[in-house]
């Protein structure tokens, strides 16, 4: 497989799986987007002339600009390595067959990495463009809270995009390498078998043992959180977050199986109908895939519960940073999930078309995907509250947050909302999907 074959096949994968690639095309400029915006108002607050802030507030907000880049290429390697694992996932039968006929694992590797390098190259530019926008609306909103001196020029420029360019082609070959190694290294009868047979659904002992460690990671910051001064501990706060957070992604099979089998007893006492055993059937044999979904959920309500919690705690209102980041991030995390939903049911043209072929009704395949949705949902749910329940215990006096300061509310409002989003972006495809395996 020459050099030129090789890319070739790259080029080829990426039109032939346009949902795929397209999924990690949004999750490209969404990261861009973010890195983008955060540089530039970190080199807008740099810059701006002296006397016009105090030096606290020239600190702060440099200091606050530094942090929201740094815990952004943080998120980023997170849910691109997730996005990227799930694509990878998605072409299983692809890459076995390329096994099977001789491709070397190198020669998949590589593969992989140049897609994951087409894929992020056009995001770049797009995010760009999204980054100064935000940018621009990020800072407004500064000023207009006296944050920053009215009329600030916003400056952009190439700094902003070279560090957004390094993101991304960085994230993109780490994630690209991580995701095309498990199926570059096994065997090709192995990877036919599996393959055929959905995937591996087990935990696996490196996953097992990588969230072990970032376990001890978590526990590791969470004691330098506990050791340091007051004023900076709310600041490592988010690092810890997303620590506890790269441990439940690795662990997301053995959290999406479980889910599953407690989804499954429930549908055994409700009365076992079949679109119950068909999604709990799916949902345990797929559970490497749907763990995708699980993180970027996890991540919206931990967040979210973290720093409703924090700004519930503050004297007086919360500040107008606050509600930006939390907005910010839950939002990312947001959409990261409903690309990663969408992305699941639209590659399941193949199964729904013979579900169909064998007589199962549109009614029973749509309740059969939305229990998938809700063992999701539930899944999200339990990790992202008992990250939220730990930082609460460990760290809660450190970085004076409470959450029983939330109102009782809290906890359906966000469980509804989670569910309807999950749901929704489950079933978006659908009717294309439907329409395709009958027409098939």
């Amino acid at each position: 497989m020459s050099l030129a074959l090789g890319n070739g096949l790259a080029r080829a994968s990426v039109r032939a799986r346009p949902s795929a690639f397209g999924g990690v095309f949004a999750v490209f400029v969404l990261s861009s987007t973010v890195v983008t915006s955060s540089v530039a108002v970190w080199r807008t607050a740099s810059a701006v002339p002296d006397g016009a802030l105090s030096t606290d507030r020239r600190e702060a907000l440099t200091s606050m600009g530094a942090g929201f880049t740094l815990v952004t290429v943080y998120l980023s390697f997170f849910v691109i390595g997730q996005v990227m694992g799930l694509a990878v996932a998605q072409r299983a039968r692809e890459n076995a067959l390329l096994r099977a006929v001789g491709a070397l694992p190198w020669q998949l590797r590589r593969m992989v990495a140049v897609e994951a390098l087409l894929t992020a190259l056009p995001a770049l530019p797009v995010g760009y463009v999204l980054g100064r926008w935000l940018a621009g609306v990020w800072c407004e909103g500064m000023a207009g809270q006296g944050l920053l001196p009215r009329g600030v020029e916003l400056r952009v420029g190439w700094p902003p995009l070279l560090v957004s360019a390094a993101v991304l082609v960085v994230t993109s070959q780490i994630g690209g390498v991580i995701a095309a190694h498990r199926a570059a290294r096994a065997r090709p009868s192995a990877a036919l078998g599996e393959a055929a047979s959905g995937g591996r659904a087990g935990l696996g002992p490196v996953r097992a043992v990588g969230a072990v460690l970032a376990l001890g990671g978590a526990a590791a910051l969470t004691a330098a959180t506990l050791s340091a001064p007051a004023d900076e501990a709310a600041e490592h706060l988010p690092l810890v977050l997303l620590a506890y957070l790269v441990a439940v992604g690795l662990a997301g099979p053995a959290l999406g199986r479980l889910a599953a089998g407690v989804f499954g007893l429930l549908l055994r006492a409700l009365g076992d109908r079949a679109e119950g055993e068909l999604a709990v059937s799916h949902a345990r044999a797929h559970t490497r895939r749907l763990s995708s979904a699980i993180a970027p959920v996890a991540l919206m309500v931990a967040f979210s519960l973290v720093k409703f919690a924090a700004m519930a705690g503050q004297d007086g209102d919360p500040s107008w940073i606050d509600l930006y980041a939390t907005a910010l991030y839950a939002g990312f995390a947001a959409l990261v999930t409903v690309n990663t939903m969408v992305m699941l049911t639209a590659e399941r043209g193949r199964e729904i078309a013979l579900l169909r072929a064998v007589g199962t009704s549109p009614g029973q395949i749509l309740r059969a995907l939305s229990l998938e949705a809700l063992v999701v949902t539930a899944a999200g749910l339990a990790s992202g509250s008992l990250i939220a329940l730990t930082l609460d215990r460990t760290l809660g006096t450190a970085t004076s947050f409470a959450l029983s300061s939330l109102p009782p509310t809290t906890w359906p409002a966000l469980s509804t909302a989670t569910a309807l989003l999950i749901l929704t972006s489950t079933l978006t495809p659908m009717p294309w999907l439907l329409r395709r395996g009958t027409s098939g």
